[in-house]
């Protein structure tokens, strides 16, 4: 028990779950997804895990200490400061950093021992002007239309680097835009093999070259090269064709929470739930009230789909507020004060899958988990039922 909120005992995570609405984790799921695309590239091909949007949501940290306790060859990420939050949970492996920074602040990020990218002429010359030794990898833009050098500029930046000592090329990677089509992965892989033909050229012969983030492994198992990058295939956060293509698990196992509060409506109130337009019930209604709103990732205006309780289906009323949805219990006569609604997984033998809720939320996979796994407390699958 927590004497005081200034008790070292009444840490965060505590007092966090005073308000019951958590995401239940499967902390096995990167291990068992690593073995997987081990499976799928052979042992020769590194494994470079994408933690940006700090980890998927679920915290660049937690998900790169069970990928390095699972053998991963090293990181990707989006920022500096999920670089510096590995570097501080004690991983030493490699980390990339993704362009994400300024060429005016090249010699801070130079600083900070990662692996940096020099995606545009003005990086490159940057970093080898800020005077810092570092590694770095050259981004190719293959028609994704984002980051990196073009066929008529790439021969340049190899040349650059070719004589000069500040910065050593580690690698060349690149990003396919389209791994669900067969021609334009072709055609992007083609403008990939020139770069680093001409990186050979130029003297380049012992990088590590990349391709293939978790749809490209896939779809496109021969495009391994050296390394690959892939992201959501770990964490199990793919769409459901997808998913169907490997034995992957899910990191993100259930969304739960507890009723705090039941309440009796009677025929003929009329009510706003969740600032809604008001309406007229023509029956008797009973309602719960979960702590668990669109602050915790979820959606306002419906449709907001349906829930478990009890093993059974109950549906939402209103609109959702900011920490708070509305349920109807009307049919199930053991819900109570303290029952456990499922929001996302498994309840008795009904179960709500992560693609029928971002169906019927109108949101892609890629975006509804990270909403919920950054905005949610995290338990170990099991401990909260």
């Amino acid at each position: 028990m927590c004497a005081s909120i200034l008790d070292p005992v009444c840490d965060a995570q505590r007092v966090r779950l005073l308000r019951p609405s958590w995401a239940e984790l499967d902390d096995g799921a990167i291990a068992a997804n690593l073995a997987v695309a081990r499976e799928r590239v052979g042992p020769a091909t590194k494994i470079y895990f994408v933690c940006k949007g700090d980890g998927f949501g679920f915290g660049a940290a937690k998900v790169a200490r069970l990928a390095a306790q699972a053998g991963v060859d090293g990181f990707c990420v989006g920022s500096p400061e999920e670089g510096v939050a590995i570097r501080r949970a004690g991983i030493d492996r490699d980390i990339l950093l993704f362009a994400a920074t300024l060429p005016e602040d090249a010699a801070q990020v130079a600083a900070l021992g990662l692996t940096v990218t020099i995606q545009s002429r003005e990086s490159l010359h940057a970093f080898i002007d800020a005077g810092v030794a570092v590694d770095a990898f050259l981004e190719i833009d293959p028609g994704f239309g984002r980051f990196g050098f073009l066929p008529s500029q790439w021969q340049g930046a190899f040349d650059v680097l070719r004589n000069q000592k500040t910065v050593r090329l580690k690698g060349v990677y690149t990003h396919l835009s389209s791994p669900e089509n067969d021609d334009v992965t072709r055609r992007q892989a083609g403008v990939f093999d020139a770069a680093l033909a001409d990186a050979r050229a130029a003297g380049f012969n012992d990088l590590i070259t990349m391709l293939a983030s978790s749809r490209v492994m896939l779809a496109h198992p021969h495009l391994a090269y050296h390394a690959v990058d892939p992201g959501r295939l770990l964490y199990g956060a793919l769409d459901a064709d997808w998913m169907a293509r490997a034995p992957l698990r899910p990191l993100l196992r259930a969304v739960r929470g507890r009723i705090i509060h039941v309440q009796e409506h009677r025929a003929g109130s009329t009510l706003g739930i969740g600032y809604a337009e008001p309406i007229q019930l023509e029956h008797d209604v009973r309602i719960g009230v979960v702590p668990i709103g669109f602050w915790d990732g979820l959606n306002h205006v419906p449709p907001l789909g349906r829930v478990l309780v009890h093993g059974q289906s109950a549906p939402l009323l209103g609109r959702r507020s900011f920490q708070h949805t509305v349920i109807d219990i009307t049919e199930i006569g053991q819900a109570r004060t303290g029952s456990v609604v499922t929001l996302l997984g498994q309840d008795g033998d009904q179960s709500i899958t992560i693609d029928e809720m971002a169906q019927t939320l109108r949101l892609p996979v890629m975006e509804l988990i990270p909403r919920l796994a950054r905005g949610l407390p995290h338990v170990s699958a099991g401990v909260k039922d």
